[in-house]
């Protein structure tokens, strides 16, 4: 799902040059309309159980996506098919018009749900506590607000490569492909601007007029032996690798800062995700165990434990329930714990997500245990104490 802005772009792309050289782009048209359509047919019948067809999910490939596309590769390839609506630029844009308002009328009708922002059913407190914390997940601004330093890692590659495919618009010589290279670029770049994981694709799109970029300057320098040559390629070379700017980011921290830059955030989380860190808990018979969301993943995958939370945005029922153990006094987390079977409480004090809850509730659940307050109903697991993951046996009455 997280390719769909980029699939959407290059349908959009297909059916522009359509409309604009019609005799040109025809055939491309109609066998993308076909292809499309017909791989999702593939893709829905072999992932898809039959008991789910009448489930419509919007965070994963469902009846609600397949439909979509079904009906908007079909269109395109009947439309690019047909000859009476390929005569002229205006005919091909109405029809691509009406099929654009068929397939705004299916979805409005049957997934209305699916108009709303991916998280749009997330509980507010796990918005607040969880999913504005995840490093992935914020906006750009909220970067150069909060963490300036990794602009530069996360964006500097795709916007030179921005650059470059508006110095080579201006100068003239635009090509068919480099309109679906940009194309491409804006979107993935407009996604990252959003949130930081889109700029995953933005820097593999970015490659594209990067390499060109490279090539360009390797042929000057196979006809050209200067030095200020050699100095460019390089130079080239140097700012089209992300992990320059990676390193630039950090080396311009560090002067900044005079000092060590900090660490940055989840660094001890991933310290408390090491499989080393779980070697204890994993010798325990297998029982519930209560922990944060970051724990939560890493306990299923070492360990025999059963978990209530993990980074996982649809277990909104079981991370709220670890949110009101944590946050709630000791007595509410007892009643938590005992109504719903809990053998183990496990804890990452130094965690970023430790930190966050603990600052939430002072007086809460986690805070006291993070500051040495264990109630009566709990036992300190022994060879765990002062280790990264500290654990908690429950005393069960009788």
């Amino acid at each position: 799902m997280e390719t769909l802005p980029y699939v959407a772009t290059l349908g959009v792309c297909v059916s522009l040059l359509y409309v604009v050289d019609g005799a040109g782009e025809r055939a491309i048209a109609r066998d993308f309309g076909l292809g499309f359509a017909g791989v999702s047919t593939l893709v829905f019948a072999a992932t898809i159980p039959a008991s789910a067809w009448g489930e419509a999910q919007c965070d994963a490939f469902s009846t609600a996506q397949f439909v979509v596309a079904a009906i908007a590769g079909a269109g395109l390839s009947a439309i690019a098919s047909v000859d009476v609506a390929s005569r002229d630029w205006l005919r091909r844009l109405l029809c691509l018009g009406l099929l654009a308002i068929v397939l705004g009328a299916v979805v409005m009708a049957f997934f209305p749900q699916c108009l709303a922002a991916p998280y749009a059913t997330l509980d507010p407190r796990l918005k607040e506590l969880w999913l504005d914390h995840i490093e992935e997940a914020q906006s750009l601004v909220t970067l150069i607000t909060h963490d300036p330093r990794r602009v530069a890692a996360r964006y500097g590659t795709s916007f030179l490569a921005l650059a470059l495919m508006a110095l080579r618009l201006g100068r003239g010589g635009w090509r068919r492909q480099d309109s679906l290279v940009g194309a491409l670029l804006v979107a993935s770049f407009l996604v990252g601007v959003w949130q930081v994981r889109g700029t995953t694709f933005s820097i593999a799109f970015a490659l594209i007029p990067l390499s060109a970029w490279i090539a360009k300057w390797r042929a000057r320098a196979a006809t050209n032996s200067s030095v200020g040559v050699a100095l460019r390629l390089a130079a080239v070379w140097l700012v089209s690798v992300n992990p320059v700017w990676t390193g630039a980011a950090a080396a311009t921290s560090l002067a900044l800062e005079g000092s060590a830059s900090p660490a940055d955030e989840g660094t001890a989380d991933k310290a408390c995700e090491n499989k080393a860190s779980f070697a204890s808990l994993g010798r325990i018979p297998g029982t519930t165990v209560l922990a944060t969301s970051n724990l939560g993943s890493p306990i299923l995958a070492f360990t025999a434990h059963r978990v209530f939370a993990g980074p996982y945005h649809r277990n909104i029922a079981g991370n709220l329930l670890a949110l009101d153990a944590f946050l709630g006094s000791a007595d509410d987390a007892r009643r938590i714990v005992h109504a719903h079977g809990v053998g183990l409480v496990a804890v990452c004090p130094g965690s970023p997500e430790s930190v966050l809850l603990a600052r939430k509730a002072p007086g809460g659940f986690l805070a006291g245990l993070i500051n040495g307050s264990i109630p009566d109903w709990l036992e300190p697991v022994a060879e765990t104490r002062g280790s990264m993951i500290e654990l908690y046996r429950v005393r069960h009455a009788g």
